[in-house]
């Protein structure tokens, strides 16, 4: 199992990195910054493709679906390299602008015209890198009992199943999805309805690499969280600080160390829901930002300017597929910027002949952008066209306060509180950073931005008004998900003040070198600071930082004793992966052996709620019955007569005829319904599915095939 997960990180990595890597090699960016920024393309590649296909309802073959984006990467690159070079000659009689006199510096022989952007030295992403590989091996993968362990929590349904019926149907979209695969139309339970959409990003990259592996999608769901956690993000980080603070190596070092040290994020996301497809698309969201920033700059050239806008563009139908709340959160966090290069700007606006003031017309954008917000929060929300969830308030505003301050935001929360302990280390680090940028007039917008989702949870968690649902309704309300955009606005802050206590620490030795050193070995000493000092003092301050960060005790609401964050994340961990929920190990290897048994694609009756509700996703067993609820009016009649009376099958003719219209050929059950704390069994009834419970070994038209304990595989036999 281990191996087909590490076989599913190279896989994932490849696919969401080297289609984009190759493409924006054509558009002469840096490869750092290349690949940095390789998944905004890749995934929007991958997610266009599988729309287009699903619109002229054609099933699209694995190796279609994976080359077409290749393909479509290297001919704009043989067509930049190969082609457009041949037409150079008629621009040459044009006057380069300053821009473009730069540009050709730099260009020296290649075909390309370089990107100008921020020196991002190639190791510096490679460290990322490390340390989020380092981090989430450590902190992560051993909480998993094995690599096909999951939560097995209401989000979970729809991830495993949906992705197993994509694989089946070989269609990958959001918009014509469904739980069951195309060939299973007859077995539905359900009057088909309307397509609506569900961002499925994280489906469809899980189905190519549970395909291309020959894995289950559980472990290729695994290594898809896993390459987020580790690689996406830590580089999506990366790109954000050498994009803000460029001149600042020391910060964008530190950002390394510290882009992973908040457990509100990603860490709680790897359990909370599970919220899988928010979690991958907020892990890619920093790096769209940097996109934006270099796009709306005064002085880019036209050659960039044009391949900005086009990877913006993939950016936001790949954060729109993977989670459309990501793009919202970018508005919230993008506003305070836009609005501080407006108010800074040194363009002359005229309007009816008087000069518009830089700071009228950020009023102006201010304004603008909260029509726009109101229009989108009708449309969608009030209006139903996305989803409403309304999470209750649970803390007092002291309270509230207070977990905004420890940087864990959401506090002791009826929806996981246990996920999350208070980080003091990382709230000075924070503070520093944010005095750091007003004593030094730069980057201040990011404070504007932490200090507004600050405020957003506290408020959120706090009261339950109309205008909760104005500011939070495009993140459903929801705690987790708006503490994780406040988060990833903390990290740049963290690293800019780990970065000015390592910087004062150093000078704090220098001075006290310079003054007790004697006169013969002031050369010595002056070699000493410049040549090692520096990285030195520098590496124990973020080592010592780091360090506490991970092992001072606060206070947990599932702890008798103040416990660390981390380990607080890995008990929770271990608990939400581990064998303690509906379906158990003992069940999973029955289902492995009804795997064996039964022929594929056979159709099986079941009872959801004792844990084969997930056989489809877990073991490609094609269950009848794949969600816990929703068994009302909108039911099928065929599904409602199995439900209630398959066990009399013998004397009913009814039934008979239903079971051979269907083409059920098993009864699969499993150990009975215990635990009903989980959002999964909160909605079983007995007598549900009494059609299933009823029947034993001595039922007629049943055959005993399996058996374990008081699990059973039965044949129909009539």
């Amino acid at each position: 199992m281990w191996l087909e997960f590490f076989q599913s990180v190279v896989v994932i990595v490849a696919l969401l990195y080297v289609p984009g890597v190759i493409l924006l090699h054509a558009s002469g960016m840096p490869k750092p910054w290349a690949l940095v920024s390789a998944p905004l393309v890749s995934c929007a590649l991958f997610f266009i493709e599988g729309e287009i296909f699903s619109a002229l309802n054609i099933p699209i073959p694995l190796s279609v679906m994976v080359l077409v984006p290749l393909l479509i990467a290297a001919l704009v690159n043989g067509y930049v390299f190969y082609v457009a070079p041949k037409h150079k000659e008629h621009h040459r009689g044009e006057k380069p602008n300053k821009s473009e006199a730069i540009r050709a510096d730099k260009q020296s022989t290649s075909p390309v015209p370089a990107f100008i952007c921020e020196e991002l030295p190639f190791w510096m992403p490679l460290l990322y890198v490390a340390i989020g590989l380092l981090t989430v091996g450590l902190l992560f993968l051993p909480t998993l009992p094995s690599a096909s362990s999951f939560v097995q929590g209401w989000d979970i349904v729809h991830h495993l199943d949906v992705t197993q019926a994509m694989i089946e149907s070989q269609k990958y979209s959001s918009i014509h999805y469904d739980f069951y695969s195309t060939v299973e139309a007859s077995i539905t339970p359900w009057e088909p309805g309307t397509s609506g959409f569900y961002p499925s990003g994280w489906n469809i990259i899980v189905a190519l690499t549970t395909q291309l592996v020959s894995t289950t999608v559980p472990i290729a769901g695994n290594a898809l969280n896993f390459v987020s956690a580790a690689i996406i993000f830590p580089l999506s980080i990366c790109s954000l600080i050498a994009k803000v603070l460029p001149k600042h190596r020391i910060a964008l070092i530190s950002g390394a160390f510290v882009c992973l040290a908040f457990f509100v994020f990603p860490w709680s996301l790897l359990i909370y829901g599970p919220i899988f497809p928010n979690t991958v698309a907020f892990c890619v969201m920093p790096s769209i930002w940097w996109i934006f920033m270099q796009m709306t700059r005064s002085k880019t050239p036209k050659h960039d300017l044009i391949w900005l806008i086009v990877i913006f563009v993939l950016g936001l139908i790949t954060l729109f597929i993977l989670h459309p709340s990501t793009i919202f959160s970018s508005i919230v966090v993008l506003l305070p910027w836009s609005f501080a290069r407006i108010g800074e700007s040194k363009r002359r606006v005229v309007l009816f002949g008087k000069q518009i003031k830089p700071v009228t017309l950020a009023y102006v954008f201010f304004i603008f952008a909260l029509v726009i917000w109101s229009v989108f929060y009708y449309v969608l929300i009030v209006r139903g066209v996305a989803l409403n969830f309304w999470w209750s308030a649970y803390s007092s505003l002291q309270d509230a306060i207070l977990h905004a301050l420890g940087m864990d935001f959401v506090g002791q929360s009826y929806a996981g509180g246990e996920l999350v302990s208070p980080q003091p280390i990382l709230s000075i680090c924070v503070l520093v950073g944010a005095v750091w940028t007003f004593k030094h007039k730069q980057a201040r917008w990011m404070v504007s931005a932490f200090m507004y989702l600050s405020i957003l949870c506290i408020f959120i968690i706090t009261f339950d008004v109309p205008l909760k649902g104005y500011l939070s309704g495009f993140w459903y309300t929801d705690p987790f998900r708006i503490a994780a955009s406040c988060v990833i606005m903390a990290i740049p802050l963290a690293a800019l003040g780990l970065a000015t206590l390592a910087e004062a620490a150093l000078e704090t030795f220098v001075s006290w070198r310079e003054k007790t050193s004697q006169a013969q070995t002031k050369a010595q000493t002056c070699v000493f600071c410049t040549v090692w000092a520096k990285p030195l003092i520098a590496g124990a301050v973020i080592a010592c930082v780091v360090v506490l960060n991970y092992v001072v005790p606060m206070p947990n609401l599932k702890s008798e004793e103040p416990i660390p964050a981390a380990t607080a994340f890995k008990q929770a961990s271990e608990k939400a992966y581990g064998d303690h929920y509906i379906l158990t190990s003992e069940e999973l290897e029955f289902l492995r052996r009804v795997e064996l048994t039964v022929p594929a694609g056979a159709v099986i009756a079941n009872l959801p709620q004792d844990g084969s509700l997930w056989a489809y996703g877990t073991n490609d067993l094609h269950v009848l019955w794949r969600f816990p609820n929703g068994y009302d009016a909108s039911e099928r009649p065929a599904s409602a007569i199995l439900r209630k009376r398959l066990n009399r099958i013998a004397s009913d003719p009814e039934v008979l005829q239903t079971v051979r219209d269907l083409n059920v050929q098993y009864v699969l059950i499993l150990n009975n319904v215990v635990d009903y704390s989980n959002a999964v069994t909160s909605t079983y009834k007995p007598g549900t599915f009494r059609g299933i419970t009823q029947i034993t070994d001595t039922t007629p038209g049943f055959e005993v095939v399996l058996e374990e304990g008081s699990m059973r595989l039965y044949k129909i036999t009539l």
